[in-house]
């Protein structure tokens, strides 16, 4: 009887000792898991900088009408750089259709403007002549305004050409399908103009928009 009762004493201090080991061992491990975890929340940081680059480009840079005359009879004769009807009243042929072709191969968004060096009496001369010029988008969107929302008016209008830098396009976006605009020109050449080669240096000039 007295062994049955001690047996029965150390079975319910085996059991005690098994739920408190268990919960050491329970406890043990979730204070290990917290460490694990712990470093597995580390961060680390990579950086860099990107400069901010400027950089506009002519990939058509030269047009030509080459040699011709006004007709006989005429007053004076009609040259422009579009695709089609580029000559009228004379009989001269335009080698690249299509003006000048300007891009932005920067990565910011560049306020363009332009310059020439002459005006319409100094390079054509003769009677009532005539030299404008615009500017379009190649890629819709290319040419914006200040808030990039809209195009630009001078978009659609032809202008004299200004000896001092005259701003065309507020916000000349730089994105790889809106980057490229085009620049042309419509000419009015006199019967008494000038002769020989008659030319003119257009200047674009960009610096990344304030907008």
């Amino acid at each position: 009887m007295v062994n049955s009762k001690v047996l029965t004493v150390l079975a319910v201090i085996v059991v005690v000792a098994s739920i408190f080991s268990v919960g050491l061992v329970y406890m043990s491990a979730r204070s290990l898991f917290s460490a694990i975890s712990g470093y597995a929340t580390s961060t680390g940081v990579a950086n860099l900088s990107v400069e901010t680059t400027v950089v506009i480009n002519f990939t058509t840079n030269t047009i030509s009408w080459g040699s011709g005359r006004v007709d006989s009879g005429a007053s004076s004769a009609g040259l422009n750089t579009f695709e089609t009807n580029n000559v009228s009243g004379g009989n001269w042929t335009l080698t690249t259709p299509g003006g000048l072709r300007l891009q932005n191969l920067g990565n910011v968004n560049v306020t363009l403007n332009l310059s020439a060096t002459k005006s319409a009496a100094t390079m054509i001369g003769g009677t009532s002549p005539g030299y404008k010029w615009n500017i379009s988008n190649v890629e819709s969107g290319s040419c914006r305004n200040a808030t990039g929302t809209v195009e630009t008016p001078l978009l659609f209008n032809f202008y004299d050409p200004n000896t001092t830098t005259t701003e065309f396009c507020r916000f000349f976006k730089f994105a790889d399908s809106a980057d490229t605009v085009r620049i042309d020109f419509n000419l009015t050449i006199p019967s008494d103009s000038l002769t020989g080669v008659l030319t003119d240096t257009i200047t674009a000039t960009a610096f990344a928009s304030p907008y």
